[in-house]
């Protein structure tokens, strides 16, 4: 092993523990963040406490309660673990980043299982480790998302290694299957995954999808008799009526992975023209059996792509629909680095590229809106304070979640359902889940809590930017103009919207309290 290589292998694996110090410091200034570090937290907690409680989680809508349009392990899990732990935001930051340190393990165990050296497997953790940004910073908040993502490359693994062994087809359909009861996004890994397993478990591939159509065909047969037919409609059909943007899936999503990872996009074009050229020396020799990891691996990433492309550009999506793409692209590329010859400048490109995301931050706002003109203004230097909580902040969140929890009282909070919760209530439903519904329902939801608010049922109202007009008659009756918080009084989210990391451009709405007359 030449000098270079050497250098190069020591660096990547120093750059890649920087990255995992960086995270566990990140995780252990987030964790226990008072209040939500993304909006929709509390709606995952409010589905938690409902099945610790015995009540329906996919019922019709209501004032009271309408689910995120997901499928239910995620807050399962949390339900079954709140009755040992506190149910709480940390709880489920905690299942969370638990499920990152599956990944990342995954990650490193996979690329071993390629027979590829410590070097190339701490590449693929660092990649990882890397995206977290690039994906919102969504890695350790309490979604659905991380869990799916390591049920997923850990059924993925035992797929590729399933070999003639019907005992591994089964687990590996297992843990596929289960991936899809924690987001149905894994519906596409599941056909894809059975195109790449017979390149690697040919024999075997017809067990691994009977155990998935079993577990998620049948699931889905049981589930329905239990909610009357609404699962399927939450999972599903409600899915289908938001809006398609082609835009974003034709163009921005790959402008964005490029634009946030130009040293990958070169070494994987690199790469790939490399193994090209390999695997006709290797067919010629009749050794082309050792193309089946990279093969396999590229099946996944493309697959991992698709799903972020197709995710993003679903109406209302955030970039947390890119972790997949992130996490089976850095599998791929350290499977497909060279060993020997030309691993020196493979490796750097790596090493780039983690050092490129630990320091820049990108944001492709401007070149959507102004084509490359806007290059230059779409890197920032990363800010500490846009992913841990500022010491002010953490203390406003501590001080208004004290208030909340002072005195059992009814509350009313538009994007934070949890907020009813901390008060001694029983939670309501949430904006999102007030959009989600068809407009009927929606109208009728609003009404119901428009006359609740003009009975003054509620203690004290809380709304993220200006109330919405259906709410505005109540209000001005039965309420008056409590605080208004602006600037930095205001207690915001640390990821995606209503966040001062924002979704494209920092939120700039305010926080309105209404008190009852």
């Amino acid at each position: 092993m030449s000098v270079w290589v050497a250098r190069s292998r020591a660096l990547v694996v120093g750059l890649a523990g920087l990255w995992v110090l960086v995270l566990l410091i990140v995780f252990a200034g987030r964790i226990g963040f008072p209040l939500e570090l993304e909006w929709m937290e509390g709606g995952s907690l409010h589905t938690a406490l409902r099945l610790q409680q015995g009540q329906a989680i996919y019922p019709e809508p209501s004032a009271e309660f309408v689910p995120f349009l997901y499928t239910p392990l995620y807050p399962a899990v949390l339900a079954v673990l709140g009755w040992v732990l506190p149910l709480g935001y940390a709880l489920g930051r905690a299942v969370s980043i638990a499920a990152i340190g599956a990944v990342a393990w995954g990650l490193w165990r996979l690329v071993r299982l390629e027979g590829k050296p410590r070097a190339h497997a701490a590449a693929a953790v660092g990649l990882f480790l890397s995206g977290y940004v690039f994906t919102f910073r969504w890695y350790d908040v309490a979604r659905a998302d991380s869990l799916f993502l390591a049920l997923m490359l850990w059924g993925l693994v035992a797929l590729r290694h399933a070999g003639k062994s019907r005992r591994r087809a089964v687990a590996a359909g297992v843990l596929v299957a289960a991936a899809f009861w924690a987001k149905q996004t894994a519906a596409v890994f599941v056909l894809a995954s059975g195109a790449a397993g017979l390149i690697v478990a040919p024999r075997v591939v017809w067990v691994y999808a009977a155990t998935i159509a079993a577990i998620d065909g049948g699931g889905v047969l049981l589930g329905q008799w239990l909610t009357e037919g609404r699962l399927w409609t939450y999972i599903y059909e409600l899915h289908q009526a938001h809006a398609f943007n082609a835009a974003r899936f034709w163009r921005k999503t790959w402008g964005m992975f490029v634009h946030a990872a130009p040293f990958l996009a070169v070494l994987a074009a690199w790469a790939s023209a490399r193994r090209l050229s390999d695997w006709k020396v290797l067919k010629e020799h009749g050794r082309e059996g050792r193309w089946k990891g990279p093969a396999y691996w590229g099946v996944i990433a493309a697959a991992g792509l698709l799903v972020s492309a197709l995710g993003y550009s679903t109406q209302w999506a955030e970039p947390n629909a890119f972790m997949p793409g992130v996490c089976f692209a850095a599998a791929w590329l350290a499977v497909m680095l060279p060993i020997g010859r030309g691993e020196a400048p493979a490796l750097g490109l790596v090493a780039a590229q983690l050092v490129f995301a630990l320091v820049i931050e990108p944001r492709y706002q401007p070149i959507q809106d102004h084509g490359l003109a806007g290059l230059r203004d779409s890197y920032t230097r990363q800010d500490p304070a846009r992913t841990l909580p500022p010491a002010e902040l953490r203390a406003q969140a501590a001080a208004l979640r004290a208030e909340l929890q002072a005195e059992p009282r009814p509350i009313l909070a538009l994007h934070r359902p949890w907020w009813s919760v901390l008060a001694g209530g029983p939670g309501h439903v949430g904006s999102m889940g007030i959009n989600d519904v068809p407009k009927d329902r929606q109208q009728a939801i609003e009404a119901t809590l428009a006359a609740a608010v003009e009975r003054g049922e509620f203690a004290a109202i809380w709304v993220d930017g200006e109330p919405p007009p259906w709410l505005r008659r109540s209000l001005r009756r039965r309420y008056a103009a409590g605080r208004t918080l602006a600037g930095a009084a205001r207690v915001l989210p640390m990821t995606g919207y209503m966040s001062a990391a924002g979704m494209v451009t920092p939120w700039t709405g305010v926080q309105h309290e209404y008190v009852r007359r």
